[in-house]
């Protein structure tokens, strides 16, 4: 398991989400290793946003394990929320730069703590 913690920052098992009787996400399972970048891509409706509020604990899910950093996303999220960052594409300020541009000058405006 330890070796896990080291290689997986982001771990998803079996995730689960439903408004009603509408379920939008149906067992997703997702690990991402520490220096890689995950795209999430599909058409409107494909679970996308769903799946990036939880996993930023914005949004509480109904089954399933979450971990970021080996905190658990449902019963630590203020820990986890201390090590993560998350800007959305209208965040882009400046249409003339590239993604990687925009998400460097977004990371830059936070402090060296992350607050």
């Amino acid at each position: 398991m330890a070796q896990e913690l080291d290689t997986y920052v982001v771990e998803a098992k079996n995730l689960t989400k439903s408004y009603g009787s509408n379920q939008v996400l149906r067992g997703i399972d997702l690990k991402l290793e520490r220096g890689t970048m995950l795209a999430l891509l599909g058409p409107n409706g494909a679970g996308k946003t769903t799946t990036v509020r939880i996993l930023s604990t914005l949004l509480a899910f109904d089954g399933g394990t979450v971990t970021v950093e080996g905190h658990d996303v449902a019963t630590e999220p203020d820990k986890v929320r201390g090590v993560i960052g998350l800007t959305g594409q209208s965040a882009a300020v400046d249409d003339l730069l590239t993604g990687r541009e925009n998400l460097v000058m977004m990371g830059s405006a936070l402090p060296a703590d992350g607050r």
